[in-house]
C-alpha cells in the first residue's frame, strides 16, 4: 500500500512488482517486465550513434492536423527498423505523447532533462533515466505535465538536450507545437521567459522538419499559411511537407492530385509524402495505449509512415503488411495493454 503523497517513481516501481507478481495464467512468461516500458533504465544503449545523430522536427499548424500521430508512427517505425530513436514531446501547448501510450505523464521527461541542462548536469546517462524504454531501440521523454509549466523549457537548455539526443539516438524525432509567433517581439522584454521559444529553438536545431498538414479545405489554408510563417520566421529550414488525412470527400475529384496542386500553386511546394486517414486504427492504437505497429499492424496508415521512416534514415524499408513485422509471436510471448500484460497464446 503506498501512501497517497507517493512520488511518480515509487508508483511506477509498484505498479511494475505488482505486474511481476501477477499469476501467468498457466503460460511460461520468463519476465512479464520485458513487455512494459520502463523508466530509467540504468543501461546505455549497447551501440551509440556513430557521429551525431539526426534530429526531425515534427512541426504545422493550429488544428489538429496530426502531428503526434506521425511523431509517434514515425519513431516507432524507425526503431522496428532497427534505427535506435529517442522521442520528444516538446508540445508546449498540449503534449499527449504520454498518454497516446499509455505512459505516466507525472515523469520529469523532457522538462527535467531541460533543467539539468541549464544547470550543467546533463549527460547521457541523466537523459537514459529520464526517458522510457518503450522498446529496445526506442526511447520516450514525456512532454509537460500541465500546459502551464512552458517557461521550464527555455530554448538554450532545449538546444543542449538535443544535442546529447544525438549522442544518445541515431534520430531523435520531436513532436512541436504550432505556433511560431516570437515573444519578444510581443512583449518587447528580451528577458522575459518565450513560450513558443521552445518551439523556434527545435525547429532551427533540427536536420529534417516535418510539416504536417490536413487534407480539408481548412486544414490546407492553415498549412498554406502556416508555411508562410515559417518562411519568414525561419527562412533557412526547407520543411517537407506530409499531407496526413487524405480521403475521399473533403476534396472533389483526386484528392491527392487536387492537393498537390493547390500546395504547389499558392504555397510553392511539393508534398512529399500523402498519408491515408484511417479512423479504425487511429482509434484502436489510441483506445489500448500502443502504437500502430501493435493494434493495426496491417494498416494503410501505417505503411506509408513506415515508408516515411524509412526515407527519413535512408534504409530499406521491409513490407510493413506482415501481421507480425517482429516475427510471429510465439507461447508466453507478452505484449503491453495499458501498462498491463497480455500473453499471446
Amino acid at each position: 500500500m503506498l501512501p497517497a503523497d507517493a512520488d511518480p517513481d515509487a508508483i511506477a516501481q509498484a505498479l511494475r512488482e505488482a505486474v511481476a507478481g501477477a499469476p501467468s495464467q498457466g503460460r511460461d512468461v520468463a519476465d512479464p517486465r520485458a513487455a512494459l516500458p520502463v523508466l530509467g533504465a540504468p543501461e546505455l544503449p549497447e551501440e551509440r550513434p556513430a557521429g551525431r545523430g539526426r534530429v526531425v522536427a515534427v512541426w504545422g499548424p493550429t488544428g489538429a492536423p496530426g502531428r503526434t500521430t506521425v511523431a509517434v508512427g514515425v519513431a516507432d517505425e524507425l526503431s522496428r527498423l532497427g534505427v535506435s530513436t529517442l522521442l520528444v514531446d516538446a508540445d508546449v501547448y498540449g503534449g499527449v505523447i504520454a498518454q497516446v501510450l499509455g505512459l505516466l505523464d507525472e515523469s520529469p521527461g523532457f522538462a527535467g532533462a531541460a533543467r539539468l541542462a541549464a544547470a550543467g548536469n546533463l549527460d547521457a546517462q541523466e537523459l537514459v533515466r529520464l526517458a522510457w524504454a518503450v522498446r529496445p531501440q526506442l526511447r520516450v521523454l514525456t512532454g509537460l505535465a500541465r500546459a502551464d509549466r512552458w517557461p521550464e523549457l527555455r530554448p538554450r537548455a532545449v538546444g543542449t538536450v538535443l544535442e546529447e539526443a544525438r549522442r544518445l539516438a541515431e534520430v531523435t524525432v520531436v513532436d512541436c507545437a504550432f505556433n511560431l509567433e516570437d515573444d519578444e517581439e510581443l512583449s518587447f522584454d528580451t528577458v522575459a521567459p518565450r513560450r513558443n521559444g521552445a518551439t523556434l529553438a527545435v525547429l532551427e536545431e533540427a536536420d529534417t522538419v516535418l510539416c504536417i498538414s490536413g487534407a480539408d479545405p481548412v486544414a490546407l489554408q492553415r498549412s498554406i499559411r502556416a508555411l508562410g510563417e515559417l518562411r519568414d520566421g525561419l527562412p533557412d529550414v526547407e520543411p517537407v511537407l506530409v499531407v496526413n488525412q487524405v480521403r475521399r470527400g473533403p476534396v472533389p475529384g483526386d484528392p491527392r492530385r487536387e492537393i498537390g496542386e493547390a500546395l504547389e500553386r499558392f504555397a510553392g511546394r511539393e508534398v512529399r509524402f500523402f498519408l491515408p486517414a484511417d479512423r479504425r486504427a487511429t482509434d484502436a492504437a489510441l483506445a489500448s495505449g500502443r502504437s500502430l505497429a501493435e493494434a493495426a499492424p496491417g494498416s494503410s496508415l501505417r505503411v506509408e509512415l513506415r515508408a516515411l521512416a524509412a526515407a527519413l534514415a535512408d534504409v530499406p524499408s521491409r513490407p510493413a503488411g506482415d501481421a507480425w513485422p517482429c516475427g510471429p509471436p510465439g507461447p508466453g510471448d507478452v505484449r503491453r495493454v495499458r501498462g498491463h500484460d497480455r500473453a499471446v497464446a
